[in-house]
C-alpha cells in the first residue's frame, strides 16, 4: 500500500507462490531473470530519452562552450603524436571556424589550457577529430567527437543501474529510476554532448564504484580486486578527480580485506589489508602515475591547477569554511545542476525556479526515513552498508574538492559533481518510491516527464539566446515522438517491476 515503505537495505523475503517463483529464477545478484529483462527494457528507454535530448545539443555550434576549443586542440595535438602544455597556443590550421573563434579572444584564452588533464579522453576522440580535418570537414570531426562523449555518458548510466542492482537487489525498480533521474538532470544532458572529458570521468568512476561494490557485497577474490585495480587506474588516467576515486577504491578494497580476514590474527588481517589495497594502489601508479609526475615537473603540483590560476591571473575566492556555510553558494550549485554551466546563458525567470523540483524526492526521503525507523532501522547486510558508505563518501569528497577549487579561484561547475550522480540518483529514486503511488513508479515517471520538459525548455532558451535556429519542425516532432515512446517504455517498466517489491523482513508490506 502507498503509505508503507519497504526497508531499502534489508534482506527482503516474499511469501506464498510469488515467493517460490521469485526465489526460483533469481540469479547470484538476487534479481530474477524476468526482472532483469524489465530492468533492461527500462534502461533502454532511459538511454533513448537521454540520447535524443543530448543529440539536440549538437545544434549548438562548435566551440560555443568556451573550453571546447581547448579540449579539441588538445586531442588534435595528441593525434599528431604530441603532448601539449597549458601555455601552448592553439593551432587552428584547417579549421576556419576555430580561427574565427580564437580571433576574438585574448592571448591567454588562445592556449591549450586543458593540457593539465590526463590524456585518455583525448586519445579516444583524436581519431574522429583528425579524420574531420583530413577530409576538409573539421566540424564533422567535432560532431563525431561529441557523439563519442554522448555514448560514454550513456554507458555510464547503464553502470549506474548495475551499481544500484548490487546495492538493493530486492528493489530492481530503483535501478531504472536511479539511472533515469541521474541521466535526465539538465546539466548532465547539456554537458555530455560537448568535447569535454566529463563523460569519460563519469563512466570510469561508475566502473570503479561498481567494482568496489561487488567486492564489498559478494566478497573479495583476486579476480574482483583485479577489476577494481584496472578500473581505478583507468579512472585516474581520465581526469584528476580519478585520483580521489582511486583513493576510495583502495579504501574499499582495504575494508573488504579486513572483513574477509575475520577469524585470523590481527596482524594477518592487517597484512591482508595492506596487500590487497596495495595492489590497487600499485596498479593506479603504474597506469597513471607517470602523468601526475609530469604535471608535478612541468607545473609544480600534481594537477597543474596552481599554474592555471597564475596563467589566468585569478584571485583566490572565499575560504572553504565561508563557502561551506554559505546558503547562497549551495543554492547556486543546485541551480546549476538544473540548467547550463555558468559560462553559458542566464537561466531566465523560469530557470531560477527549476531547482525546486529537487525538493520532491527530498520530501520522499523523509517519508522513507520515518518508515525505516518504524520498522526498527535494521541494516541486514554489512557489506552493502559499507558499499553505500563508499558511494556517499565519494559524493562527499567530490563536494569537498569542488569547494576547495572554488576557494582557490575556479568556477563552481556543476559537472564536477557528475561522478557522484549514482548516489544522487539512488537517493532520489528511494524518495520518489516512498511517495503515494511510488510502488508502481508513478512519482518517478512523473518526475522523469517533468525533467524531460525542463531539458527541452533549457535547450530552446539557449538556442534563442545565442541566435541559432531550431531544427525543422518535422525533426523536432520526430524527436518528441521518440522521447514520448521512451518515457512510456520507462513508465511501463517501472510499473511491471513493482511486484518485485517483497515483504520487508520483520515487517508487513
Amino acid at each position: 500500500m502507498a503509505g508503507t515503505t519497504p526497508d531499502v537495505y534489508a534482506s527482503n523475503t516474499a511469501s506464498g507462490s510469488e515467493a517460490g517463483r521469485v526465489a526460483g529464477d533469481r540469479g547470484a545478484g538476487g534479481v530474477g531473470a524476468g526482472e532483469r529483462r524489465r530492468v533492461w527494457v527500462g534502461l533502454a528507454g532511459v538511454v533513448v530519452i537521454f540520447g535524443l535530448l543530448a543529440g539536440l545539443w549538437l545544434y549548438v555550434p562548435a566551440y560555443r562552450p568556451n573550453d571546447e576549443a581547448s579540449h579539441v586542440a588538445y586531442a588534435r595535438e595528441l593525434s599528431r603524436g604530441r603532448l601539449p602544455r597549458i601555455d601552448r597556443p592553439i593551432d587552428p590550421a584547417g579549421d576556419a571556424r576555430l580561427g574565427r573563434v580564437l580571433a576574438g579572444r585574448d592571448p591567454v584564452h588562445r592556449t591549450i589550457w586543458t593540457a593539465n588533464h590526463p590524456p585518455l579522453f583525448y586519445g579516444l576522440v583524436a581519431g574522429p577529430l583528425r579524420w574531420g580535418v583530413a577530409v576538409g570537414r573539421p566540424l564533422w570531426g567535432v560532431q563525431a567527437a561529441r557523439l563519442v562523449s554522448v555514448g560514454l555518458a550513456a554507458l555510464g548510466l547503464v553502470v549506474v543501474a548495475l551499481v544500484v542492482l548490487e546495492l538493493v537487489p530486492g528493489r530492481p525498480q530503483l535501478a531504472v529510476a536511479a539511472a533515469g533521474l541521474a541521466g535526465l538532470l539538465p546539466s548532465f544532458v547539456s554537458v555530455s554532448p560537448r568535447v569535454y572529458n566529463d563523460s569519460l570521468a563519469f563512466v570510469t568512476t561508475m566502473a570503479v564504484v561498481w567494482a568496489v561494490v561487488v567486492v564489498l557485497v559478494r566478497g573479495l577474490t583476486p579476480a574482483r580486486v583485479g577489476w577494481v585495480a584496472v578500473a581505478a587506474g583507468v579512472a585516474a588516467l581520465s581526469r584528476a578527480s580519478g585520483l580521489l576515486v582511486a583513493a576510495l577504491a583502495v579504501l574499499g578494497v582495504g575494508v573488504a580485506g579486513w572483513r574477509a580476514g575475520r577469524g585470523r590474527g590481527r596482524w594477518r588481517r592487517v597484512a591482508a589489508v595492506v596487500g590487497w589495497a596495495g595492489l590497487v594502489g600499485l596498479a593506479v601508479g603504474l597506469v597513471a602515475g607517470w602523468w601526475y609526475v609530469r604535471n608535478r615537473v612541468l607545473y609544480g603540483d600534481l594537477t597543474g591547477s596552481q599554474a592555471l590560476l597564475a596563467q589566468f591571473n585569478r584571485e583566490p575566492g572565499p575560504g572553504m569554511w565561508d563557502l561551506a556555510t554559505d546558503p547562497t553558494f549551495w543554492r547556486q550549485v543546485q541551480e546549476r545542476l538544473w540548467r547550463l554551466e555558468p559560462d553559458a546563458v542566464r537561466p531566465g525567470p523560469v530557470g531560477r525556479w527549476l531547482w525546486w523540483l529537487g525538493v520532491v524526492p527530498v520530501v520522499g526521503l523523509l517519508v522513507a526515513g520515518v518508515g525505516w525507523l518504524r520498522q526498527g532501522a535494521r541494516w541486514a547486510d554489512p557489506g552493502r552498508v559499507w558499499a553505500l558508505a563508499v558511494g556517499v563518501g565519494l559524493l562527499g569528497v567530490l563536494v569537498g574538492s569542488m569547494v576547495q577549487l572554488v576557494g582557490h579561484g575556479h568556477q563552481a561547475h556543476a559537472r564536477y559533481l557528475f561522478p557522484g550522480l549514482v548516489v544522487v540518483g539512488l537517493a532520489a529514486a528511494v524518495g520518489l518510491a516512498a511517495l503515494p503511488g511510488g510502488r508502481r513508479g508513478l512519482p518517478t515517471a512523473a518526475m522523469l516527464t517533468a525533467m524531460t520538459a525542463v531539458n527541452l525548455y533549457v535547450w530552446t532558451r539557449h538556442l534563442d539566446v545565442i541566435g541559432v535556429a531550431e531544427p525543422s519542425r518535422p525533426v523536432v516532432a520526430a524527436v518528441l515522438a521518440l522521447v514520448a515512446v521512451g518515457l512510456g517504455t520507462v513508465a511501463v517498466a517501472l510499473w511491471r517491476l513493482s511486484p518485485a517489491y517483497s515483504r520487508p523482513a520483520g515487517g508487513s508490506g
